[in-house]
């Protein structure tokens, strides 16, 4: 910003005095020009999240791909603002931002031109393989928003640097906090307002009419910098120390633990639930709502407050989240939100305690940005390449106590340096304490035995020892050890405590591994079972097992005797002439194919090509597709692309059997349930004897209100395969069979296992614009 004073007087006449707009007016213009910019960031981000999420699959990693490309463009976006303010003179500013933003409008145009509607890729843009999708990813948001999401983003920093010239004397740091507020709702009204109200093509062109809007708030606050003539006066530039080294990394490296934590928390969240707006929303508003806090107000982040919360979540988290202990929907969503705000707020309300002289604004900004990218890209391209779990969700945690210890350690007034000897026995009883809260209050019965599995007491007893013994020895002042005092010792104590624990629990989960992978799409473990079978998992949830006893025999959801089983047998009950015709959408490990009979075809449609090789390399893990009579036939690539493909090329697939099997993990692909996907099934079905075959078994979504409705809207006969009073998995499968013709489903084995079907209600009709995930939510 000293340099950009330099040529402001290069570029003013000596003789003209300061000439400022009424304050007011001008508090207006760039507020109401950051809010607009900060709205329509984060609502573009969401709009482009869905709709570019059906075309992947569905993936969980789907928006930490986007959260990667709108945290680079954001970083392009700051150091566009830092070069504009720092090297450029107001006229040159002036006139390049005016010509930028113009050509940010027209690339809107030539979208909505070309596409039918603004920011959304036409069909001809699908990919057309599952090979490198980040990429495909960020070529597409590139492509339809990149200049645009550019200037948004330039716009809180630059037009900052600009309030400081014309509003010298006001902080232009409440102007990134109404930024902050901007996104804040950007990001809550899409999931309650705009997304069920709004169809995705009707969403863009509100977008790009608001955007035009921002551009001309933009130009306005711009044409004041133009005008006003303002010199600061040399004594108060030089007063400016530029910061320090270690003050300039900390600018980076907070919000890139912050950020980290953000995509982290998001990917847990995900892959046991949804992949759907609100489950992004949630974690980045809680993000957004720590920034605000932070940077509105310094008091409102009060230092010792939030490190004692923070202590308190480690537990929280190493004893509940990451030991695989099941906790209903609300409460894991609750869990994992406590602690990415106690995280994100301990990081920002450092770092705003950082904030820098107005002659380093840009310098700042830039750098928060960059940690933030380099966050995002940690999580969404090196994490998948070096981790085969999601283990940067224990390296952020670490993080964040590493970072919160190196920064009250530079405060000579923290409490880092209280030389009180209870302050160490305070933080270690609180560790003692806070399990036994769980146990009590929370009602988290797994607990106790979490704590002897990982030697929790006996770990904290010998830290307790260490800083009573230190402590002792620290009364002598000849100790060589006089400088530490147990505060320090028990903060270390606790970063060691939560790395050893950590260490322990992947440690723990190594010994019933085979093999973990992960990719794109999913983490991935096979794992050995019980009775001497492994089972395929990802997350806390089963994708299938094969016992070595019984290696052709059913087992889980497809066992012969439940759900699946008992169609399948009543289908291959016809004579050996009939030879059917079998989709199946989601292959796990293949079980069905056990059901195979010479002359079928089994066609399977999956997604992850991981899960494709277990059963089909030179030495498969389970080999029930191996050992089966049918034909099979594998389709890489999402499910509804592909029939879509196959429809144009090849006309119908006349599958007499159509299984969509997608459904029983937590974490689900709502666009494979949608009317428009419904549709693509019917026409590849034979005729009104072909049977549809929901599989929806799921501990935290009941899915049968919108199977029901959508039955019910193609006029087709339900049978509903149910037993949830059984203690085994396979008892509490839970399966749901369609066709026009009601005969195809009059079946004697099915009495005994009958459930009713809720009654179709419109507003469970999902479709490719809309879905509501919090109406077949299982709170309990």
């Amino acid at each position: 910003m000293s340099e950009t004073l330099t040529l402001e007087q290069q570029d003013s006449a000596p003789d003209v005095s300061l000439i400022q707009p009424p304050r007011g007016r001008t508090q207006l213009r760039y507020g109401l020009a950051i809010f607009c910019g900060a709205f329509l960031l984060f609502q573009v981000q969401l709009i482009l999240g869905k709709y570019l999420l059906p075309w992947f699959g569905g993936a969980a990693s789907v928006w930490t791909a986007c959260m990667l490309f709108f945290q680079l463009l954001l970083l392009a976006g700051y150091a566009y603002a830092h070069f504009l303010s720092s090297k450029l003179n107001r006229q040159t500013q002036f006139k390049v931002h005016v010509v930028v933003l113009g050509l940010s409008a027209s690339l809107i145009v030539l979208g909505a031109f070309f596409w039918k509607a603004p920011l959304l890729p036409g069909p001809s843009w699908r990919p057309t393989s599952v090979d490198f999708p980040v990429k495909h990813i960020l070529q597409l948001l590139l492509v339809a928003v990149g200049l645009p999401f550019l200037c948004l983003s330039a716009s809180a920093p630059l037009l900052q640097s600009w309030f400081a010239l014309v509003r010298p004397d006001q902080s232009p740091y409440r102007l990134y906090a109404l930024s902050n507020i901007g996104s804040l709702l950007g990001l809550a009204t899409y999931p309650f307002l705009v997304e069920p109200q709004l169809p995705l093509h009707v969403q863009a062109w509100s977008w790009a009419a608001a955007y035009l809007v921002f551009i001309v708030c933009a130009i306005a606050c711009a044409w004041d910098m133009r005008r006003v003539a303002f010199v600061r006066p040399a004594a108060e530039s030089e007063a400016v120390f530029p910061p320090s080294r270690s003050v300039q990394t900390l600018w980076f490296l907070l919000p890139a633990m912050a950020s980290l934590m953000l995509l982290a928390t998001t990917n847990l969240m995900c892959q046991e639930v949804a992949v759907v707006p609100f489950l992004w929303v949630l974690p980045l508003s809680l993000y957004l709502i720590s920034f605000i806090i932070c940077f509105e107000n310094p008091r409102w982040y009060v230092r010792g407050l939030f490190q004692v919360l923070l202590a308190i979540s480690l537990p929280l988290a190493l004893l509940v989240l990451l030991s695989g202990i099941n906790a209903p929907i609300v409460r894991q969503i609750l869990l994992l939100s406590t602690i990415l705000f106690t995280c994100c707020m301990v990081c920002h309300g450092e770092l705003a305690r950082l904030k820098p002289h107005l002659g380093y604004l840009t310098r700042f900004y830039l750098l928060v940005s960059a940690g933030g990218a380099a966050g995002g890209m940690f999580v969404a391209l090196v994490a998948p390449r070096i981790f085969t779990g999601f283990l940067e969700f224990h390296l952020g945690l670490i993080g964040c106590v590493i970072l919160a210890i190196f920064a009250v350690a530079r405060d000579q007034q923290s409490w880092w340096y209280w030389n009180k000897p209870y302050w160490g026995g305070v933080i270690l009883l609180g560790l003692f304490l806070a399990p036994e809260f769980m146990w009590r209050h929370a009602r988290l019965a797994d607990i106790q035995y979490e704590m002897h599995r990982w030697h929790y007491y006996p770990l904290l007893a010998t830290l307790a020892v260490w800083v009573i013994l230190t402590i002792v020895r620290n009364r002598d002042r000849r100790s060589a050890y006089q400088r530490f005092n147990s505060a320090q010792l028990a903060s270390v104590g606790i970063a060691v405590a939560l790395a050893a624990s950590l260490y322990m629990q992947v440690g723990f989960d190594k010994l019933r591994e085979i093999r973990r992978d992960r990719n794109f799409y999913a983490s991935l473990l096979i794992r050995r079972g019980t009775l001497h079978s492994i089972e395929l998992r990802h997350g806390q949830t089963s994708h299938g097992s094969q016992s070595s006893d019984q290696p052709r025999e059913p087992t889980l959801y497809y066992a012969r005797h439940h759900g699946i089983g008992l169609f399948m047998q009543e289908e291959a009950a016809c004579p050996p002439r009939c030879a059917l015709q079998y989709g199946i959408i989601g292959m796990g490990v293949g079980t069905l194919a056990a059901y195979g009979r010479a002359g079928d075809t089994f066609r399977f449609y999956e997604l992850n090509p991981q899960i494709i090789a277990y059963s089909t390399g030179r030495v498969p893990y389970f080999t029930y597709i191996r050992d089966s009579p049918a034909k099979i036939e594998i389709v890489p690539g999402d499910a509804r692309l592909s029939l879509e493909r196959e429809f144009s090329e090849t006309g119908s697939q006349n599958f007499d059997v159509l299984i969509i099997d997608a459904f029983n993990s937590d974490s689900i692909p709502v666009h494979l349930l949608t009317k428009e996907a419904f549709g693509i099934y019917l026409e590849h079905l034979r005729g009104p004897e072909s049977v549809l075959v929901f599989h929806i078994s799921n501990r935290m979504l009941d899915l049968s209100p919108v199977v029901a409705t959508l039955a019910a809207y193609n006029h087709l006969s339900a049978v509903r395969l149910h037993n949830p009073r059984g203690t085994d998995l396979a008892d509490k499968s839970d399966w749901i069979l369609l066709a026009h013709n009601r005969d195809a489903l009059a079946f004697n084995s099915f009495l005994g296992h009958l459930d009713s079907l809720p009654v179709a209600d419109p507003r469970m009709l999902w479709t490719d614009d809309y879905s509501n995930l919090f109406r077949v939510l299982r709170l309990h």
